[in-house]
This record gives structure tokens, C-alpha cells and sequence, in this order.
């Protein structure tokens, strides 16, 4: 069970964290009902090992809120179907947030359905606009399945030290685009640690992108690039 699900959920993360940072009226991502993310994913080496797509559904609107309906699909590098998934992002007074519960995969939880399962942790939070050496939130996740009320499995997800690096232009298949470069690290315990970093280009407009992630030693693990990108 660990040796495959931290890969699955590690995978996941980095493809969400890449893909959700967009909000209407919300500050610094704006899109609408009907816009359409799509992007390219890339081990280490620029092999694709598959493609996502993130559609906005619907959108609730209140004067100081709203929500966000999303539904994500997923391909392999074949262009064969895997899944398809919905969740919902917030904004609330110009503040754009994640419920760090939605990042993880719920195929990986399968193996936890007859478990108590339970979740806390801290949102993973946006800001209305962007400014190099700003620093943004740290997030946080605890997941904890027990049995007859004794904890038998443990996992902690953060994401720490994010920060804005400079501003930058990137090239990606959707087009050319100015991007502020943010990084953070990303610690996953279950059992063992995992430790990773990694790199995102925002751009006004579009969201993140481009995304990079490495090992500890500092070796490129693979990339997500946006190739498609319609309002």
C-alpha cells in the first residue's frame, strides 16, 4: 500500500497545485464558466507520460464569494482514459483558496473504505496579486485511518517556504506568457519521508503555466506545461 500510494498522491499534487490556483473576480486568476486548462505531463527526461484537461463547470457567485465547480480527466501517454474527478474551489473576499483534502487522489483511498478516516490541516491559500519576494502561506494536510479506534496509518502533506521568485517569460505549446516563478517544498511522511521541491510560473490570465518538481539532490523529476488554454 505505502510503496504505491505516495507516488500516486505525490503525482496528484503536483498536477492540482499546477491546475487549481484560478478564480473569477477573485483577484489574480480570473476565468469563467466554460474555460478550458489543458496540459502535458513530462517525466524527467521531456518524455510525456500523459494529459489533463480542467474544465470549469459552473460558478456560484455571491457579493463577497464564490465556487467553483471543476471537473479534471486524466490520460495516459497512450491517450487512454483513467480517470475523470469533481471538486469544488472557493473564493472568499478576494482570497482564493484549496482544501488540501481535494488533492488527494480517491482512488488511493480505496484501500481505507472500511477505515475511520479523518482529515485536518490548513488550506492552501492564494493572494489577490503577486509580487517578487513576497511569501505565501505554508499548507498543511493530516490524514488518519484507524480500526476499532486505533490509528494503524498516518499521512502528513506540506507544502512549505513558498515564495516569488522573479518575473519571467515562458514558453509553453499554448503560447508565450509572463510569469512571476514561485517555489516551495513539499515533505510527504507515511511511514518514510519524501522530500521534493519545486517550481511554478503564473501568469496573469492563464494560472500556473508551467510547473517543475525535483528530488533532494536536486534531479528535475518531471513537468506539467498548459497546451491548451481556452475562456
Amino acid at each position: 500500500m505505502k510503496k504505491n500510494l505516495i507516488p500516486t498522491i505525490i503525482g496528484l499534487m503536483f498536477f492540482l497545485i499546477s491546475t487549481t490556483v484560478f478564480s473569477q473576480d477573485c483577484g489574480y486568476y480570473p476565468v469563467k464558466k466554460g474555460a478550458i486548462m489543458g496540459y502535458q505531463s513530462l517525466d524527467g527526461k521531456g518524455k510525456l507520460t500523459g494529459t489533463s484537461r480542467i474544465t470549469i463547470t459552473d460558478v456560484q457567485q455571491s457579493p463577497s464569494s464564490a465556487v467553483y465547480n471543476v471537473k479534471s480527466e486524466y490520460w495516459d501517454d497512450k491517450n487512454k482514459p483513467q480517470q475523470s474527478r469533481d471538486y469544488t474551489m472557493k473564493c472568499n473576499s478576494g482570497e482564493f483558496s484549496i482544501d488540501m483534502q481535494s488533492l488527494i487522489d480517491p482512488k488511493s483511498m480505496e484501500g481505507f473504505k472500511d477505515m475511520e478516516v479523518t482529515f485536518s490541516g490548513t488550506d492552501m491559500v492564494f493572494p489577490s496579486s503577486l509580487s517578487v519576494g513576497q511569501v505565501l502561506p505554508d499548507a498543511n494536510i493530516t490524514m488518519a485511518a484507524a480500526t476499532g479506534g486505533m490509528v494503524i496509518m498516518k499521512m502528513t502533506i506540506m507544502i512549505t517556504n513558498r515564495k516569488v521568485e522573479s518575473i519571467e517569460t515562458i514558453t509553453v505549446p499554448a503560447g508565450t506568457f509572463e510569469c512571476y516563478k514561485i517555489t516551495y517544498d513539499l515533505e510527504t511522511k507515511m511511514g518514510l519521508k519524501i522530500i521534493t521541491t519545486a517550481v511554478q510560473w503564473m501568469n496573469k490570465g492563464a494560472g500556473a503555466v508551467k510547473s517543475e518538481s525535483y528530488d533532494k539532490k536536486g534531479k528535475l523529476l518531471g513537468s506539467t506545461v498548459l497546451n491548451e488554454f481556452k475562456l
